[in-house]
């Protein structure tokens, strides 16, 4: 094949690639604004066949197909800088813009995806990212023999305050609370995410001793929110449970069972609340 050919559908396979993930991203944008307009409701069957169901952020799958058409880009574009470079392909003076706009277009994409790993509602990271990282860590902790710490936290009786305030007032509950998770947990490794009506917090390189006191400060900033407590408008605090689960990992142990023990952990806080906290 002739170089330049060669080069000219390499750029034709990535715009193509690029101008899919766009249309996708700026559809799910539209779905998202269109159910913030609908004030959270659920589509009816009907217009579920009509326009397909309202979704808050894309799904997991178009998260992985973003994320894998990212690596694919990547590596179209390195091979055909590597062929600029090695003489592989002719160069003329406009290569040089022809780069640039497809670096922006990369920035572009990693902003795409950054936008699928975060809970739309608060703006911290979603399950999908959670589940990511904590696969991250704890391999990271298995290879250098580190302790991680994981955290999980629980608004008390968040359900009885949805049945009084509704789903508007919650969101704000919840938006409050991943402020005071963000200003609360210092480090650039540590790790927020909304899973649900909870949160998960990843500790890396943590012990029992270090956990416990990020949960206190944890539970500290969350009784000092000032929230609407009832119909009339009255304002009062919040308090929550939080589960902490400390573990060296080794190579033959498995993240299901520390995911689990994680998990009876923040049950058993929840039990003993409210306003607690559990170290396992």
């Amino acid at each position: 094949m002739d170089p330049s050919a060669q080069q000219g559908d390499i750029m034709g396979s990535i715009q193509d690639m690029i101008g899919n993930l766009l249309k996708n991203a700026i559809e799910n944008a539209q779905r998202t604004e269109m159910n913030k307009h609908l004030g959270g409701a659920e589509p009816s069957v009907e217009a579920d066949n009509e326009a397909g169901a309202f979704e808050p952020q894309m799904d997991m799958a178009e998260v992985k197909m973003i994320v894998k058409a990212m690596q694919k880009f990547l590596d179209n574009v390195n091979a055909m800088i590597f062929q600029l470079e090695n003489g592989g392909t002719e160069y003329n003076p406009e290569d040089d813009k022809l780069l640039d706009d497809y670096i922006d277009t990369a920035a572009n994409i990693f902003e795409i995806a950054a936008f699928s790993m975060k809970d739309t509602t608060t703006g911290v990271s979603n399950r999908y990212a959670y589940d990511n990282r904590l696969v991250l860590e704890w391999n990271r902790a298995v290879r250098d023999k580190s302790t991680l710490s994981l955290l999980l936290i629980s608004i008390d009786s968040l359900k009885a305050y949805k049945e009084i305030q509704g789903q508007q007032q919650v969101d704000v509950l919840m938006q409050a609370v991943a402020r005071t998770l963000e200003q609360t947990v210092k480090r650039s490794t540590d790790f927020i995410a909304r899973l649900d009506d909870e949160y998960g917090i990843i500790l890396p390189i943590t012990d029992a001793q270090g956990a416990k006191i990020v949960a206190e400060r944890i539970l500290n900033a969350i009784d000092a929110l000032e929230i609407p407590g009832d119909v009339n408008g009255q304002f009062g605090s919040k308090t929550a449970c939080i589960g902490v689960c400390v573990h060296m990992p080794a190579q033959e142990e498995q993240i299901a069972d520390f995911i689990a023990k994680a998990n009876e952990t923040l049950q058993q806080a929840i039990a003993e609340g409210p306003n607690k906290i559990i170290v396992s």
